[in-house]
């Protein structure tokens, strides 16, 4: 049902463009973003989590499949920015803080193309502090600052709905954790939470957002104008749009064929036709971060025109405003040394504790339930495309006319065969001149899949198809023009599975330095599970926060803060 809802969402908000809706839409949808620390050190990792909500009532927003986030620096340039595939309203990421930023206040911003039609002030927000130790002369903001030594404790749900239970508050270096989290409230174990542990200095810091401050904050629905025109929400993925224009300004720009390739394992193949302004629209729903794409006009005068992708939309930074900075003092000289050379030792170690890549899942060819599979090591193999149609691929057969080359399939069920070509892949990629393949060996080819008769691809028709998919996924056309655009775009980051190191044995790590101001991260914490939270200390002595962000199912948001202890093993 609430993918009908969505379905009906979107039909109204394309009607909206085109000016025949009179009916107003309601943008619902904010973004709170949990981030494992306010002031990081070149070197160190910002990690982050995304919660996507309405909000009205901060329940989980199914708007939108596509979240960003950008840092921004004091001169209100963008320095970084990153899009993030939002799952069930979830989704998360990292930065890794290069020495390349100069020391001083950043802005954390995060939202969705839809909060677009929102003020920026309704976008989530968040200083951040950053100290780069290897530039001299460097400020950092002292405004609205607090100095992370107090053992405080923040609940912001009642004890008797969520309780954070710990084996004991104070630990020897290398110790193991044992960290639950219970609740008897089925709102509370269905909800969405983050976890970090997370070392406490005297460095500076901004004031985090938790949850809690978040959910009190007022943040607006927003009635959009049925004349106005709207940015578009991504309600299946990533939206990808441009626009074909007219070389000689006569050809029809309404109604031209345009298709998209995204190759890979999990590869796209889409078709569209262009609107009255010579725009398309493509939708990404697959789980392909290939950044490689290329969008190409079909038509037998594609030479006429030459074809556009637009920028992705972006927030105005000039209505984001800055604390001011002030020179470091003396007195942080200690802990900015330590951090700095804690984040280098554990960079030195990082084959031994680098994260793990979520496994994607390989998708199945959109025309695969139709298709006949040629996998060419069942057969005698043949070196040329030529000898591998002819003795293997007999539905197939090429015609060549000056420098053009049309691959065909037969289809015994019409005579005489007719002259339109097939539609022609390689691992996703759409060739309209198969040229490139007749010097291509066919031992690089796992399999060919072949469809006879007409097929369709959205509003373009083609007599058959022929798709190769290579082994490595490594073929390149050569082939270029106006008409084909070979670009490179922004794709979301690859979900981690974030490296918990394990003690378990001692004997195992011994000999490799433990320097972790970051115990712990975890951006997908279930309380609906009895299976308990643990983690190990590491060999950095002090106090360490632990800190869980998120909300419940019904959208109340959910804040704890706890304190441990670990002790120089030493000094015990």
């Amino acid at each position: 049902m609430d993918r009908i809802k969505h379905i009906l969402v979107l039909f109204v908000l394309i009607s909206t463009q085109l000016g025949n809706a009179q009916q107003n839409i309601v943008v619902d949808e904010t973004i709170y973003l949990h981030a494992n620390a306010s002031t990081f050190v070149s070197g160190e990792t910002l990690l982050y989590k995304i919660y996507c909500l309405k909000s009205s009532d901060k329940t989980i927003s199914h708007i939108s499949k596509v979240a960003y986030v950008e840092l921004v620096d004091s001169d209100k340039k963008s320095v970084f920015k990153a899009k993030i595939k939002l799952e069930n309203a979830l989704g998360q990421g990292d930065y890794f803080i290069p020495t390349t930023l100069k020391t001083g206040t950043y802005k954390l911003v995060a939202y969705t193309n839809w909060m677009l039609n929102k003020p920026a002030a309704d976008f989530f927000q968040m200083d951040i502090n950053i100290v780069n130790p290897y530039k001299t002369n460097e400020k950092t903001s002292n405004s609205n600052v607090l100095t992370s030594n107090s053992n405080t404790s923040e609940n912001s749900a009642s004890t008797t709905d969520l309780n954070l239970r710990l084996n004991k508050k104070v630990f020897s270096s290398r110790e193991h954790v044992d960290l639950k989290l219970e609740s008897s409230n089925a709102n509370i174990k269905e909800g969405s939470y983050s976890l970090s542990v997370r070392k406490l200095d005297n460095i500076p810091t901004q004031n985090s957002i938790s949850a809690t401050n978040f959910a009190a904050i007022a943040s607006n629905t927003v009635v959009l104008d049925p004349n106005s025109k709207a940015v578009l929400p991504e309600l299946r993925g990533e939206i990808i749009s441009g626009k074909v224009v007219s070389k000689n300004g006569t050809d029809k720009i309404k109604d031209v064929t345009v298709s998209f390739s995204l190759s890979g394992k999990s590869f796209v193949f889409q078709v569209a036709k262009t609107n009255s302004e010579g725009r398309f629209f493509f939708s990404i729903d697959k789980d392909n971060y290939n950044p490689n794409i290329v969008v190409q006009v079909i038509d037998e005068q594609a030479d006429n025109y030459s074809i556009s992708l637009d920028e992705l939309p972006s927030i105005n930074t000039t209505q984001l405003s800055f604390s001011p900075t002030n020179n470091l003092s003396y007195t942080f000289k200690e802990s900015l040394l330590d951090r700095a050379v804690s984040s280098q030792i554990e960079n030195a170690y990082i084959h031994r504790k680098k994260d793990n890549l979520e496994k994607q899942i390989t998708q199945d060819p959109f025309y695969s339930s139709n298709a006949k599979e040629y996998v060419l090591d069942d057969y005698t193999r043949f070196k040329t495309l030529r000898e591998t149609i002819t003795e293997v691929v007999t539905e197939v057969y090429h015609k060549e006319n000056n420098g053009v080359m049309h691959l065909h399939v037969t289809d015994p069920s019409v005579f005489p065969q007719l002259p339109d070509p097939a539609l022609v892949l390689v691992d996703g990629l759409q060739l309209q001149n198969q040229v490139d393949l007749l010097k291509y060996n066919m031992k690089n080819i796992y399999r060919i899949d072949v469809i006879v008769g007409r097929y369709y691809v959205g509003p373009k028709s083609f007599n058959g198809l022929v798709s190769f998919i290579t082994f490595d996924k490594d073929f390149t056309s050569k082939q270029s023009g106006s008409s084909i655009l070979k670009t490179t775009i922004l794709r979301p980051q690859v979900k981690k599975i974030y490296n918990n190191v394990d003690y378990s044995n001692l004997a195992d790590n011994a000999r490799i330095p433990d320097f972790r101001n970051q115990l712990f991260w975890n951006p997908d914490v279930k309380l609906n599970t009895n299976t308990p939270t643990s983690f190990y200390t590491s060999d950095v002595a002090g106090s360490y926060e632990i800190r869980l962000e998120g909300f419940a199912k019904n959208g109340t948001p959910v804040s704890i803060k706890e304190i441990i202890e670990v002790k120089d093993s030493a000094t015990n």
